[in-house]
């Protein structure tokens, strides 16, 4: 199952309701475990009602700052490190195995390891900008991705796997939330890998993503729909980003 760093459900599915604006002012506050955002002077809550707390006072002012920008009403749609705040604390800890089979999924199908065989100029693309993201992923964190460049499917390594699995239970359920959004936006644990590290920037790991969306646009033209939700993909992944690196 994907998980979906989602909005509060109260209310929220009846068609149009966006929860109003009552607070004038916005707070980052120390809390313990952390940091909090207060809302004149009342802490946020997740939705299964913990306050919210970011590890960090860096994260909590990204966190704040959506806050600050609501307007007349709370669009959590436009607030995606809040909702990677909520989907930290409600849902890692418990929703661990359910992480690691997904990681798991995700590394046998992982986008990068199925590379066009045609046409030329998309096999060059790819080639540019995918092995030296499995190249790294191997000397940096020592998990081999194996592309497959035969009809038969080949199953990845359990080396791979075990790897991918290890570093997602290991990791803290801040970064773990981002690996869990990134991996399916990007249909790459490599490219999410690389993007939770640096070694990718949001909007570099997204077009990694895209390389043969762009390649049938550019061949048979845009379609005003996919623009649309390229782009909003493209704003998670730069958000992304300014979640890991305030991580660090």
């Amino acid at each position: 199952m994907t998980y979906k760093a989602e909005a509060p459900s109260k209310r929220t599915d009846q068609v149009g309701h966006k929860p109003k604006r009552f607070w004038t002012s916005v707070e980052i506050a120390a809390t313990s475990g952390g940091y909090g955002v207060n809302l004149d002077g009342r802490p946020v809550k997740t939705p299964l009602g913990q306050i919210l707390v970011l590890p960090n006072f860096a994260l909590a002012a990204l966190v704040g700052r959506e806050w600050e920008t609501v307007e007349d009403y709370v669009d959590f749609t436009s607030m995606p490190l809040t909702r990677l705040g909520f989907a930290a604390m409600d849902h890692m800890e418990s929703g661990l195995d359910a992480a690691l089979a997904e990681a798991a999924r995700f590394s046998e199908t992982d986008l990068v390891c199925y590379p066009a065989d045609y046409p030329q100029a998309l096999i060059e693309r790819e080639t540019a900008a995918w092995q030296p993201i499995i190249d790294w992923s191997k000397a940096e964190l020592g998990i081999e991705f194996v592309q497959q460049k035969s009809l038969m499917h080949q199953a990845q390594p359990v080396a791979t796997i075990n790897g991918v699995q290890s570093l997602i239970r290991e990791v803290d359920i801040y970064t773990r939330a981002g690996l869990l959004v990134a991996i399916p936006l990007l249909g790459s644990v490599a490219l999410a890998l690389a993007l939770w590290k640096g070694r990718l920037s949001g909007e570099a790991a997204f077009d990694a993503s895209r390389i043969g969306e762009a390649f049938q646009m550019e061949t048979w033209g845009d379609d005003a729909e996919a623009v649309q939700r390229a782009a909003h993909m493209k704003a998670q992944a730069i958000s992304l980003e300014a979640w890991f690196r305030a991580l660090i």
